[in-house]
């Protein structure tokens, strides 16, 4: 059971990091010290630090979580499910692994995305480290699903869906245009995955 400080704590993570999302958004990562965000969020700069290690730690703050879905699907896969087989389903929306599905694109949620997707395509650091990041899942998803070349091929599949998905809301496309990039590109990625990689 969760206690009342551990709450606390996971609360003010939180705020901190919508605070900071909101400033990246309007200003820029580059822009945005922690110092601006310390303010925004009514804390200061060693709270952050006792949060996040880094400002870009910041504005990644989902993808430790969004690895553990899917490394969990993989390693919990049903019997005579590949592991393409289980990534796939969640590999279809436009936030990886998330609970929206494409039909929810519309209004504050598409502005919101498209916001954070044109402050990371806008920064040199931010799209390195998206990168690095990817890459870095690559270890996880061998060892959920027994194959490191199986997983060394879904992270290149993964950097093309986000690619494809971040460059379309940046162009200001629509929903229903993003959703059929994004299956175009991917539906043939995922086809060769699973026909290298059936079992």
């Amino acid at each position: 059971m969760e206690s009342r400080r551990d709450r606390h704590k996971a609360e003010r993570r939180q705020a901190i990091s919508d605070a900071a999302t909101r400033l990246f958004e309007a200003r820029g990562f580059e822009a945005v010290s922690l110092a601006d965000i310390a303010d925004a969020a009514d804390v200061s700069v060693k709270t952050i630090w006792n949060h996040f290690g880094s400002k870009e730690e910041l504005f990644f703050d989902a993808e430790d979580a969004v690895l553990a879905f899917l490394v969990d699907a993989v390693r919990a896969r049903p019997a005579g499910v590949s592991p393409t087989g289980a990534l796939a389903p969640f590999l279809d929306g436009p936030i990886l692994a998330g609970p929206c599905r494409w039909s929810q694109m519309r209004g504050d949620l598409y502005d919101r995305i498209r916001a954070f997707a044109a402050c990371e395509r806008a920064s040199p650091t931010l799209s390195a480290r998206r990168l690095a990041i990817l890459h870095s899942w690559t270890a996880p998803l061998a060892a959920a699903s027994g194959s490191p070349a199986w997983a060394a091929m879904v992270t290149g599949v993964l950097a093309l869906r986000h690619d494809t998905i971040i460059t379309a809301f940046v162009e200001g496309r629509s929903a229903r245009t993003i959703e059929r990039r994004t299956r175009a590109a991917l539906d043939p990625a995922i086809a060769a995955l699973s026909r290298a990689f059936p079992d």
